[in-house]
């Protein structure tokens, strides 16, 4: 698909089955601004999150964006990177993983996924899973996006085009009167 909700849908439903997360978020740089945004946040269920569910750890995030490394957490409340971390514990995160989108050598987002039941969700094999299917997801975002762009910019020209029509239509016909 190039519609870019419909690709984020799909590779956050894909994240959750392969990884057996609970949850899914992807984050992407805003093309404006250049912030983080949430783009997309899924559930177990492949029903899409409205903003009161969102419950991550943003250090782990930030963590992901500043180092461009991988995250994974075993039991967040008992990692001493992240125990002491408000969202950690208030809501009661335990599995936790979380890698960079790179498209082009560029970090355009990050993906994170978490279980609040489950201990030791997620290790390295799932980490490398993640990894590599965050690789090909970038690619498919950032194409998504460049056909919308694309999509924006035919519109602009079509309604520029059809301005210098309606402009020269009219010069012809105010020459004849």
């Amino acid at each position: 698909s190039l519609d870019v909700q419909q690709v984020l849908d799909e590779a956050m439903d894909s994240v959750i089955a392969l990884t057996g997360a609970e949850r899914g978020y992807i984050l992407l740089r805003d093309e404006d601004t250049g912030e983080m945004v949430f783009s997309v946040a899924r559930n177990l269920d492949r029903e899409t999150l409205d903003e009161s569910g969102f419950m991550v750890s943003r250090t782990i995030v930030e963590e992901v964006i500043a180092s461009g490394q991988p995250v994974v957490t075993t039991n967040a409340q008992d990692d001493p990177r992240f125990a002491t971390q408000k969202s950690v514990m208030f809501f009661a995160l335990r599995s936790i993983l979380c890698v960079p989108l790179v498209a082009r050598g560029e970090m355009v987002g990050v993906v994170y996924a978490d279980n609040r039941v489950k201990d030791a969700l997620f290790g390295q094999d799932e980490l490398a899973l993640l990894v590599a299917f965050a690789d090909q997801a970038a690619v498919a975002i950032e194409n998504a996006r460049l056909f919308a762009r694309l999509q924006r910019a035919l519109a602009e020209a079509s309604e520029m085009s059809e301005l210098m029509h309606n402009v020269l239509a009219s010069i012809a016909s105010g020459v004849i009167t």
